[in-house]
């Protein structure tokens, strides 16, 4: 039987600033986005409350850039994040690859605003927009331009199929309003007619989306007759447009671009097309907050009206402007009076140096020398283990039982290198994440109770009145069972190996909650000489060891703390000291049905008393 618990998995794992809660958020639509809707039920529910959580750390530019990038084909994602801001409710549903039947039910129960958004997607069937029609949002398609003169017209119609338009970035109508309009250069006269009666980019986006579905339309022998004769040069094939489908080579980036703008810094012309990437930005806004802002020291000399020189500039918008730039410019005055008319401005791209993490390869160096080294030293205890074991087998021939005795101490001391040497190599595998460790399902309460009863006589052998509490017996945690079994028991090795005759140790295993989800915590006391040492000796190597039933490892308790630390982690849970007790807490699994109440309670044990 396979589990899925990818789900589980992301929900586990600590967020830690904004990069890790925009790599959860984009995990969890993802993962949201394939769940069909009868298979929803609480853990979905529960997810789709950490993306609340997660999102209400991030801007809207960053959300709305999550979701557009992870399609989806989830009615509930496109319902839940439709009642969002604007940004975020036009990403989610231009994200969203529904059937028609959920576009039937899905839409009368969005907001107005949302249902909007959906008029942009250009895969609707007519159901669909027959159903937008009657709530109101009818402008699928905008009446065509006048044919002016050839002579005046800068697109040939006629030859429109060999002509690229490229989209602008992706706006909401909220932030279009807020923007001035855009002076339209001469460059652009097949939208120029319209300039004052349209809505700026929005219009154009439209008018794009209106020429794709009728080059469909006429590559499917669908198309209808246009109604106006005046429109008749419309009713070609649409240009080729770069949409999703278009998988030629993206176009390079420009190096520069030349910007003109009036006096309140508004771009009204650049070197770039479409011009509408950059027309209408406020190029000297100082504000970190806004899409497009510049330095402070830029943001000075325009108020002064001075030269800039080595200003920076960052933009957020679309491919072709987006980034880090370095503006130089000239302001402009008027001849008649000295009028300050803008700014003549050259923007050159600041090309990102990636530097590569020195610590993240300084740590993987060391891990691959050090696993070089173990590996030569493998190789020469390897051959004296086997020859060692030759002579106290007697293979060759009868051997002094002296020979035999000293023989058989080599092999056993070669064996426990041989082990360490495992131990070494699986800490640095679990500490570099080049190890993760096999997925499962376990009884904690039970692993641990098999190990107490294993480890009780050397307690009982020192006197060590030990007093165990498991209230919990049935908790089932995600971890392999030969895993939990082989941390756990070197957490109770260490304890063990350290305790005192005479002392008291409590072992306690409980439920608890920590950050809403059901968590299996063991604590177990720890020894009077390890009370006193701090948290650095306490997982740190000690060349000493331990031998014997109880031994916890070749280099020391400390490193078999260390080690189980790495392991419990690789799993998902934790180890770590609180106090005078050594407290380990492993996530419960999420369906578990079972509570508090239904778990039987162990009887208390404690050693003998001597004599």
């Amino acid at each position: 039987m396979i589990v899925d618990d990818r789900l589980e998995t992301v929900l586990r794992t600590t967020v830690a600033g904004k990069t890790a809660a925009r790599t959860q958020l984009r995990q969890i639509v993802d993962l949201l986005g394939t769940v069909p809707l009868a298979d929803w039920n609480q853990r979905h529910a529960a997810a789709l409350e950490r993306a609340d959580l997660l999102a209400s750390t991030l801007s809207d530019d960053e959300c709305a850039a999550i979701l557009r990038a992870v399609p989806h084909r989830s009615a509930v994602l496109a319902y839940h994040f439709g009642n969002g801001s604007p940004r975020v409710a036009s990403a989610s549903i231009a994200a969203a690859n529904l059937s028609e039947e959920d576009w039937l039910a899905l839409i009368p129960r969005l907001p107005v605003r949302a249902r909007g958004f959906v008029r942009h997607r250009n895969n609707l069937t007519e159901k669909v927009r027959e159903l937008l029609s009657r709530l109101g949002v009818d402008d699928f398609l905008l009446s065509a331009p006048p044919v002016g003169n050839a002579n005046d017209t800068a697109l040939d119609l006629a030859g429109a199929a060999d002509i690229e338009i490229v989209q602008p970035a992706p706006q909401t109508p909220a932030a279009v309003a807020k923007q001035p309009a855009p002076a339209q250069p001469p460059a652009q006269p097949i939208f120029a007619a319209q300039a004052e009666n349209e809505e700026g980019i929005g219009a154009i986006v439209r008018r794009i989306e209106a020429f794709r579905r009728r080059r469909d339309e006429r590559e499917a022998g669908t198309a209808k007759a246009i109604d106006a004769p005046s429109n008749a040069a419309w009713a070609g094939v649409a240009p080729l447009l770069p949409f999703v489908d278009d998988h030629g080579n993206p176009p390079a980036l420009p190096a520069f671009i030349d910007v003109r703008t009036d006096a309140h810094g508004i771009v009204t012309q650049a070197s770039i097309e479409p011009v509408g990437m950059l027309a209408g930005s406020r190029l000297f806004n100082a504000n970190p907050a806004s899409p497009v802002h510049c330095d402070p020291g830029t943001a000075s000399a325009f108020r002064m009206h001075q030269p800039i020189r080595g200003g920076q500039i960052r933009i957020e918008g679309a491919p072709g402007v987006a980034g880090d730039w370095q503006v130089d410019g000239t302001p402009g005055f008027a001849r008649d009076g000295g009028r300050f008319t803008g700014y003549l401005l050259r923007l050159r791209r600041i090309q990102a140096v990636v530097q590569p993490d020195r610590t993240a390869l300084a740590s993987a160096g060391e891990a691959d020398r050090l696993r070089q080294l173990l590996h030569e030293l493998r190789t020469p205890i390897n051959a004296i283990q086997g020859f060692a074991e030759v002579i106290q087998q007697q293979v060759f021939g009868a051997t002094p039982h002296q020979y035999r005795a000293m023989a058989a101490s080599i092999a056993s001391d070669a064996a426990q290198m041989l082990a360490g040497f495992e131990e070494i190599e699986r800490l640095v595998k679990l500490e570099s994440r080049m190890l993760s460790l096999d997925p499962g399902e376990a009884d904690f309460g039970g692993v641990v109770a098999r190990l107490v009863e294993q480890v009780s006589p050397v307690f009982a052998a020192r006197n060590v009145r030990l007093t165990v509490s498991l209230n919990g017996r049935d908790m089932i945690v995600n971890f392999a069972p030969e895993e939990v079994e082989r941390a756990v028991w070197r957490a109770l090795s260490v304890i063990t190996a350290s305790v005192a005759p005479g002392e008291r140790l409590a072992i306690e295993l409980a439920a608890t909650l920590c950050d809403n989800v059901r968590t299996a915590s063991l604590a177990i006391t720890l020894p009077a000489a390890l009370q006193k040492l701090d948290d650095a000796a306490l997982f740190a190597p000690d060349a000493g060891g331990t031998s014997g039933l109880t031994a916890s490892s070749m280099l020391g308790n400390g490193f078999a703390l260390r080690l189980a630390r790495a392991e419990f982690m690789a799993g998902g849970g934790v180890l770590r000291r609180e106090g005078a007790r050594l407290r380990i807490d492993l996530p419960c699994k999420t369906d578990d049905s079972h509570t508090d109440d239904d778990h039987t309670v162990a009887p208390v044990a404690s050693s003998a008393a001597a004599g």
